[in-house]
C-alpha cells in the first residue's frame, strides 16, 4: 500500500512538473534605447527587460524598418547596437524573445534627427564616438542639461594648437550643409591669438591636376580690442594636388583663384569680443545654390557669393569636376607661447551638422 502511495505521489508531481513547464511564460516588458534622437550612422545600444521562468534559454530576434545592426553583436542576445540610417526620420526597432516556442514582441520608436550633433552629454565621447584631440588635455563636465555640459580642451604644446576633430565618415556631407558651434574660453587665453573654426574636405580620386575645396577657415580674436586690431579672419583654401599648390581666398583675388567670402577678409568687428566663460555662437552655411552664409550668436553677419562663383568657374571650366565632400570637422585653440606659459583653455557646448544647408540658431 505504502509502495503505491507513493508511486502516485511520484506521478502526481511529474505532471504538476510537466504541467509547470507548459506554463512556462515569456515577456518583454521594457526595449530601452540610449538616447532620445540621433544622428545619421550613429551606434545606438537597445536592449531588452524580459520576464519569465527561465531567461537563461531565451533567444532573441532582432528588427527595424531602417537602418541595420551591428553583426557581431547580433547573436540573439538580449541587447545590441542598432546603426542608424544616412535619413532623418522616426524608425522602429523590435525585438522578439523566445523560450522553448513561446515568443513575446515589444517595439521602440528612434529618432534620427540629423546628420550629427553632440551636446556632450555622453561619457563615451572619446571611446568610439568620433572625436579626437591632439596638442591638448580634455576635460568632460558632464550634467544633465545640455546647456551645462561641456567639452573643456586645455593647450599643453608650445607653438601647436590644441584640437578637437570629428571625422565625418558616417555618412556623405555634400552642399548644402550647415555647421553651428557654441563655444568660449575659461581661466586663460593666450594674448592676441584665434579661436580657428575649420571645415575640411576630402581631395577627389580623379583628376589630381584640378583644384578642390580643401579647407573653410573662421579665425576669431576673442580678447583683443576691436577697435584697434583685427579680430576676424575668414577664408577657404583650394588645393590642386599635382601641383602641391595651396591658394587661400583673399581681397583681390580674380579666377581660377579663389573669390572672398568677405571683403576685407581680415578686419575689425565688435561681434567677436568674448570674456572668460562667455558663450558664443558660431554658424556657417552653403545652401543648395552654393550661397555661404554665416551667423555670430544668432544673428546673420554676411552672405557671400565668392563660393558659388568659385564652383561655377570650375564646374565649366574642367570636366568631371567634383562636387566638394567634407571630410572633418575641426576646432582649434592657441598653443602655448612657450613650454613654461599656462594653457588655454577653451569649451566646447555643442555641435550640430545638418546636410539641408538649414541653420540652428
Amino acid at each position: 500500500m505504502r509502495k503505491l502511495y507513493h508511486t502516485g505521489i511520484f506521478m502526481i508531481l511529474c505532471i504538476v512538473a510537466v504541467s509547470c513547464k507548459k506554463d512556462d511564460k515569456v515577456e518583454i516588458v521594457t526595449l530601452s534605447k540610449a538616447g532620445e534622437e540621433f544622428y545619421f550612422g550613429e551606434k545606438v545600444k537597445v536592449w531588452a527587460g524580459t520576464q519569465g521562468s527561465d531567461n537563461t534559454k531565451l533567444s532573441y530576434k532582432w528588427e527595424a524598418t531602417g537602418g541595420t545592426f551591428d553583426g557581431w553583436r547580433t547573436q540573439n542576445l538580449f541587447e545590441n547596437l542598432w546603426i542608424a540610417p544616412a535619413a532623418v526620420g522616426d524608425y522602429t526597432v523590435t525585438a522578439t524573445a523566445d523560450l522553448n516556442g513561446k515568443t513575446t514582441s515589444r517595439s521602440t520608436n528612434l529618432k534620427v534627427t540629423r546628420y550629427f550633433f553632440d551636446e556632450f552629454q555622453s561619457k563615451f565621447a572619446f571611446d568610439g564616438n568620433g572625436w579626437s584631440i591632439a596638442d591638448a588635455t580634455a576635460n568632460q563636465i558632464l550634467d544633465n542639461d545640455p546647456l551645462k555640459s561641456i567639452m573643456e580642451l586645455t593647450a599643453i604644446t608650445a607653438s601647436k594648437t590644441a584640437i578637437l576633430r570629428r571625422d565625418l565618415n558616417l555618412a556623405d556631407l555634400k552642399i548644402p550643409f550647415s555647421i553651428r558651434t557654441k563655444l568660449g574660453w575659461k581661466t586663460f587665453f593666450r594674448a592676441g591669438q584665434p579661436v580657428i573654426i575649420s571645415l575640411f574636405f576630402k581631395q577627389p580620386s580623379t583628376h589630381t591636376d584640378y583644384p578642390f575645396l580643401r579647407e573653410i577657415r573662421w579665425e576669431y580674436y576673442p580678447t583683443v580690442d576691436p577697435a584697434t586690431t583685427d579680430s576676424y579672419q575668414i577664408r577657404y583654401e583650394t588645393f590642386v594636388p599635382a601641383a602641391n599648390k595651396s591658394v587661400f581666398s583673399t581681397n583681390t583675388a580674380v579666377l581660377p583663384n579663389p573669390l572672398p567670402l568677405i571683403n576685407p577678409v581680415k578686419g575689425k568687428s565688435p561681434i567677436f569680443k568674448s570674456l572668460a566663460g562667455v558663450e558664443k555662437s558660431i554658424a556657417f552655411a552653403i545652401d543648395a545654390n552654393n550661397v555661404f552664409t554665416t551667423y555670430v550668436d544668432g544673428v546673420q553677419w554676411f552672405s557671400s557669393n565668392g563660393i558659388k562663383d568659385w564652383l561655377a568657374y570650375c564646374k565649366t571650366t574642367y570636366p568631371g569636376f567634383e562636387a566638394p565632400l567634407a571630410s572633418r570637422f575641426q576646432i582649434a585653440y592657441p598653443g602655448k607661447a612657450n613650454a613654461n606659459e599656462t594653457g588655454t583653455v577653451g569649451f566646447i557646448n555643442s555641435v550640430f551638422i545638418s546636410n539641408d544647408g538649414t541653420i540652428l540658431k
